[in-house]
């Protein structure tokens, strides 16, 4: 009915948009906060491990070699080196926001080609990925024990084939690692924001000896499935970040405020009553343009009250004020 696009209901569409506007406001995506993050009482470091880390697993299937490259980034999303570029496994790539990624890779002897199998997102900003995933979101814990110094990092974000991943971090103290010992480098390479020194060939399988960042399974759990790391490192010891307690939480973070909800809720309420005595009165006394909305008799007096009372307390101020400064006996 076209006579329903116009007055009220254009009022109506507004309405609803700035209430959308509003929620949209508060929406903000979450980041693993590395130069101070809060775990209980403390906050550590974790800025000096930024950038991609890289580790192998092997699996051997006669008579096929299978390599898995898993990649870490807690600070900030994974980059491919040749990102945009031409090659036999373009499109089997870490999605765009992917902070933990596997990819496996398929050895063929025969051939003495590698080809990429699958890629699994595990966690990171991944809404936007054609896949399924979610926002990116984490939890730390200190890790249980007097004799276990460290803490515990849960990542997630990643779905792949349905079923919703997460990375499990164990951060332990160790006052003699960085944390960057033994790494290697997988088939896939990543900006790191320097020259990479060196080259070689893809590892057999994952350094035993020595590593910081160890691989621990990645199994199935229910309807997920979880990527278990250990990470030594000082960085996870307290006394690396002394004297320092946790940051205020962040307004984004911390959820939607008071005001917030009751400013929405007061817009939705409005909007349902105009809604509401609108098509009441449409239906009871087929009312149309302004005539539809609740009170509008009352609506259309409104700025005739308002002038009216503006002059009289103009007129209250201007005769109170031409007395000479007496008052009326």
């Amino acid at each position: 009915m076209p006579h329903l696009r116009n007055g009220p209901w254009a009022l109506l569409a507004a309405l609803l948009a700035a209430t959308a506007t509003a929620a949209a406001a508060t929406d903000t995506t979450a980041l693993l906060p590395c130069a101070k993050l809060p775990v209980d009482n403390h906050v550590y470091d974790l800025s000096p491990l930024a950038g991609p880390h890289t580790l192998v697993t092997t699996e051997f299937a006669p008579p096929s070699h299978y390599n898995t490259t898993w990649a870490v980034d807690l600070c900030k999303p994974l980059v491919r080196k040749d990102k945009g570029g031409e090659g036999d496994d373009k499109g089997f790539r870490c999605p765009e926001g992917t902070s933990v990624c596997a990819i496996k890779h398929h050895w063929d002897p025969a051939s003495k080609k590698s080809e990429v199998e699958v890629v699994v997102p595990i966690a990171g900003a991944l809404e936007g990925d054609a896949g399924g995933g979610k926002k990116f979101a984490w939890e730390a814990k200190a890790l249980g024990g007097e004799a276990d110094e460290g803490f515990k990092l849960t990542l997630r974000g990643g779905v792949f084939e349905g079923r919703e991943q997460k990375a499990v971090v164990e951060m332990r103290c160790n006052k003699t690692m960085t944390g960057l010992e033994g790494e290697v480098k997988g088939e896939e390479e990543y900006v790191k924001g320097k020259r990479e020194e060196g080259g070689g060939g893809v590892p057999e399988k994952q350094v035993g000896d020595g590593v910081a960042l160890v691989w621990e399974g990645y199994k199935r759990e229910g309807e997920g499935d979880t990527l278990f790391l250990t990470w030594h490192t000082k960085y996870a010891c307290k006394e690396a970040v002394p004297g320092e307690t946790p940051p205020p939480p962040v307004a984004g973070d911390a959820g939607w405020g008071f005001f917030t909800w009751m400013i929405i809720l007061v817009f939705l309420a409005v909007a349902a009553y105009l809604i509401f005595g609108s098509w009441l009165n449409y239906n009871r006394y087929g009312a149309r343009g302004w005539d539809l909305l609740p009170h509008s008799d009352t609506l259309r007096d409104i700025p005739y009250l308002l002038k009216d009372w503006i002059r009289r307390v103009l007129n209250t101020v201007q005769s109170s004020g031409s007395r000479g400064g007496y008052s009326a006996v």
